[in-house]
């Protein structure tokens, strides 16, 4: 199991008065966390934002930078298997003044084996799921996902420090439906 499959299935902690994103607002009848920010597909500006270069999801603070565009034809919705790539860093490791040469904390591509999970179904950081949602097939972003959308205050230590902003390089490879 990938330490990105352990920590994505903890409990995410409750924002702190900082948090960035909404209040809480009523969902279409998916998992429900406090102080959580409306499903993606909520949005107003969904369709015209997909094509962007940068897109903010669902007004969440999750940053998406495209690095290579998707079909923008095939999205994945709630419920759907997604099947991505990622590499996980922390933004201080990656962009502060001591980086030189980061390492990801963790990787599929390191482990040679894609990562699944069910969209909108609690097994990943509320922030990955946010991210996904708003990809097409064979998109890769770089999606910086705030911490009240990552491991909240406490963090994860020693791997991911309280407040940690992550910085996440996604590709989406496939999706298929559930039935």
């Amino acid at each position: 199991m990938s330490l990105f499959s352990r920590l994505s299935i903890l409990p995410r902690a409750a924002p702190a008065e900082e948090a960035v994103g909404p209040p809480a607002a009523a969902n279409d009848g998916g998992p429900s966390v406090p102080g959580a920010p409306p499903a993606p597909a909520a949005t107003a500006s969904a369709g015209a934002s997909r094509k962007s270069s940068i897109d903010i999801a669902a007004a969440s603070g999750v940053l998406l930078k495209t690095l290579k565009p998707g079909d923008i034809t095939n999205y994945p919705k709630e419920g759907d298997s997604c099947a991505i790539h990622y590499e996980a860093f922390t933004e201080e490791e990656l962009y502060g003044p001591n980086a030189k040469d980061p390492e990801p904390f963790d990787s599929s591509r390191s482990r040679e084996e894609e990562f699944r999970f069910r969209l909108g179904a609690g097994q990943v950081i509320e922030g990955m799921d946010l991210a996904v949602a708003r990809m097409s097939v064979g998109q890769v972003v770089e999606a910086t996902i705030p911490y009240p959308f990552a491991y909240g205050v406490a963090g994860y230590p020693p791997v991911v420090p309280p407040r940690a902003t992550l910085i996440f390089r996604i590709e989406l490879i496939r999706i298929s439906s559930s039935l």
